[in-house]
This record gives structure tokens, sequence and C-alpha cells, in this order.
């Protein structure tokens, strides 16, 4: 019986050593993870941390960025209104300027008015002394002007009969000159026509003699028999030629 127990007492130890360590392997597996997570999770937690203070950096740069550009708004407002204040303190000098300017110049204008006036007075004066000396050449020249136009007048008429004269005589030159080329054109005329007759003539003597050398050449080729016949024929023939000829000279 004793020695039956013995066996069973070590297979109840192995077994609860391998439980044992099962469960203090998954004890340790599960410390594990838990510190992984809680190491992830402090990780996560620093970036969050970070990416706070990091967006909470960046507002306040913007505040501040934000906060100076309001300042140099204001500034240059300042400077504006303090460049207006110059402005309008120059602006004010010059009108003191120009108010005294302007004094100056109606003083100035005054005096000169007065001085003017003066000038005006003895222009007034010298213009009644001009308008008199006016008249009086005025009326002497009126006196030329009457004389210049009946000496015109007379000079016109006695152009006026040069000039019909002139023509006159020049329409004589030209009818004299007119019967000389009317003349002379004539004589032209009858000189062509007097050339043109003799030569013509001229031509009917040639035409004559070339028809009598003809004849004569005909006279000497008939025979012996007809000589006597043609002979007087040729002599009528060269008759009629010489009256015809004689004729139209």
């Amino acid at each position: 019986m004793r020695t039956k127990k013995m066996p069973k007492r070590k297979k109840r130890k192995k077994i609860e050593h391998g439980a044992f360590t099962k469960l203090a392997s998954f004890t340790s597996n599960a410390i594990k993870e838990y510190k992984n997570n809680q190491k992830i999770k402090q990780q996560q937690l620093e970036k969050d941390l970070k990416k706070q203070e990091f967006s909470k950096l960046n507002l306040e740069k913007k505040e501040l960025r934000a906060k100076e550009d309001n300042f140099k708004k204001q500034e240059e407002k300042l400077q504006i209104k303090f460049e207006n204040l110059k402005l309008k303190e120059r602006e004010l000098e010059l009108k003191d300027n120009e108010l005294k300017t302007k004094e100056n110049s109606l003083k100035e204008k005054e005096l000169t008015f007065k001085f003017k006036a003066e000038e005006q007075k003895n222009k007034e004066s010298d213009l009644k002394k001009k308008e008199k000396d006016l008249l009086i050449r005025s009326e002497e020249q009126n006196r030329k002007d009457v004389d210049l136009r009946v000496r015109e007048d007379e000079q016109r008429q006695k152009e006026l009969k040069e000039t019909r004269r002139k023509r006159r005589e020049q329409k004589l030159r030209d009818e004299k000159e007119q019967e000389k080329r009317n003349l002379e054109a004539l004589k032209l005329k009858e000189w062509e026509e007097k050339f043109d007759r003799e030569q013509k003539a001229r031509e009917e003597q040639e035409k004559l003699k070339e028809e009598k050398l003809r004849m004569r050449e005909r006279n000497r080729r008939s025979n012996d028999a007809n000589f006597s016949d043609n002979s007087e024929e040729v002599a009528q023939q060269l008759e009629a030629l010489d009256v015809e000829n004689s004729s139209k000279n």
C-alpha cells in the first residue's frame, strides 16, 4: 500500500509545479504587457502634452504678433497724426506768409494805383493834344487824298487814251502784217502752181521724147516696102504729140 501511494504524490507535485509555472509566466507576461501599455500611454501623454504646449506656444506667438501689429498700427497712426500736425503747422506758416505777402501787395497796389491815376491824368491831357493834332493831320490828309484822287483820275484818263491809241496802232500793224502774210501766201501758192505746171510740162516732154524714140525704133525695124507709109504715119503721130504738148503748156 505504501509503495503504491508514493508515486501519486510525485505526480501531484509535478502538476502543481506546472500550474504554478504557467501562472507565473502568465503573470509575468501580463505585467510586461501592462508595463508596455503604461509606457505607451506615458509616451502618448508626453506627445499630447508637447502638442498642447506647442499649440499654446503658437497661440501665444500669434497673440504676440497681433499685439505687435496693433502696436505698429497705433504707432503708424500716431506718426501720421504727427506728420499731419507738422503739415498743418506748415500750412499755417504758409498762410501767414501769404497774408503778409498779400498785405504788402495791397500796399504796393495802392501806391501803384495812385501813381497810375496821376499817369492817367497826364495821358488824358496828352490824348487831347494828340486828338487835336490828329484832327489837323486828318484834314490835311483828306485834302491830299482829294488831290491824289484827282491826279490819279487824270493819270488813268491819260493811260486810257494812250492804251486806246496803242491798240489802234497795234491793230493797224496787225492788219498790215496779215495783208503781208496773205500776199506772201498767195505768191507762194502761185509759185507752187507754176512749179507744178512746169514740172508737169517737163514730165510730158520726157514722155514725148520717149514716145518719139520708141516710134523711131519701130520705124527702123519696119521693112523697105512699108517704109514710106510708116514714115508718114510716124510724122503724123509726132505732129499730134507736139500739138497736144503745146496745148497742155
